[in-house]
C-alpha cells in the first residue's frame, strides 16, 4: 500500500476547505471595490480575494463572522489606546466569534482579543521546521479561522465543558450582524458560565463595557521545547493599554 501523503499547509486552500467542512456561508454583505482596495496592503490578498468573491459573512449559524474591520475598530481603539507595544492603528480586525472574541491582523502576527475572559494573545508568524519555510499570510489567517469555525472546536464551553452554541441558539435565537452572546452579569462581575446568564448584546458596546471594568491581560505563549510533548505554556505578562 502506498504511504499516505502528509498534509502540506502551504498547499491548502483554507477558505475552500472551511466551506466544505463547515457548511454554507450566511448573512452575506458584499463590500464594494473601493472598500476592498482600501485594505490592500493592510490585510492578506487571499482574504481580500475572499471578500471580493463571497463577501463578509458568517459560518455555522453565526458561530463565526468574517467581518468589515470598521465594525470592531472602536473596540480596538479603546482597548489598546496608549499601549507602548501594541498600536491599534496597525490592527485590522477580520473576524469575531458568537461570544465576542475578536481576531486581528497585525502584520507579522495575529492577535486574539478575548474580552469576555479579559485576555490578549499575540501569535507571531512561525517557522515550519518540516517545510523549512515561514508561514504564509494565508496560513496565518487560515489557522485562525480553522480553529474558530471547525465543528470540533466549540466557540465557548460552559461550566460542564459543553458547547454552549446549540443552547444559545435554542434559548436566544440566531444572531444578526454586530450582535454577540454576552454574560449578564459579566463573568468578571460574578456571572456564571451558563446559558441562563446569556443575553444577546451589541458587540461594540458590550466589549467596550467589559474593557472599561478592567484592562485585559497580555499573555505570552512559549511552545514546548524540541522533543517535549504537551501544548507549551501561557504566562501573564502585563495589563494592556497605557502603562502610566
Amino acid at each position: 500500500m502506498a504511504e499516505e501523503a502528509s498534509y502540506n499547509p502551504f498547499e491548502a486552500n483554507w477558505f475552500e476547505e472551511l466551506q466544505q467542512f463547515d457548511g454554507p456561508i450566511e448573512k452575506v454583505i458584499r463590500p464594494d471595490h473601493a472598500t476592498i482596495e482600501a485594505y490592500r496592503g493592510k490585510l492578506p490578498d487571499s482574504l481580500l480575494q475572499f471578500w471580493a468573491e463571497h463577501g463578509w459573512c458568517s459560518w455555522s449559524n453565526g458561530q463565526y463572522w468574517l467581518c468589515d474591520p470598521a465594525l470592531a475598530k472602536p473596540v480596538l481603539d479603546y482597548v489598546f489606546r496608549g499601549d507602548p507595544e501594541l498600536n491599534s492603528d496597525r490592527m485590522v480586525a477580520f473576524g469575531y466569534t458568537a461570544f465576542g472574541d475578536i481576531d486581528i491582523w497585525y502584520g507579522d502576527a495575529t492577535i486574539r482579543l478575548e474580552l469576555p475572559v479579559s485576555t490578549v494573545r499575540v501569535e507571531p508568524r512561525e517557522f515550519d521546521e518540516e517545510y523549512q519555510r515561514y508561514w504564509t499570510d494565508e496560513i496565518m489567517v487560515g489557522l485562525r479561522l480553522s480553529g474558530r469555525v471547525a465543528a470540533v472546536t466549540p466557540p465557548w464551553e460552559d461550566e460542564n465543558l459543553k458547547n454552549m452554541m446549540p443552547q444559545a441558539l435554542e434559548r436566544l435565537g440566531r444572531l444578526e450582524w454586530g450582535e454577540i452572546y454576552g454574560f449578564v452579569p459579566a463573568l468578571s462581575l460574578g456571572g456564571r458560565n451558563t446559558v441562563d446568564h446569556l443575553r444577546k448584546m451589541p458587540l461594540v458596546e458590550h466589549l467596550v463595557f467589559l474593557a472599561s471594568m478592567e484592562p485585559p491581560t497580555l499573555y505570552d505563549y512559549t511552545p514546548p521545547a524540541e522533543g517535549e510533548g504537551g501544548f507549551g505554556t501561557v504566562t501573564p505578562r502585563r495589563k494592556v493599554g497605557s502603562q502610566q
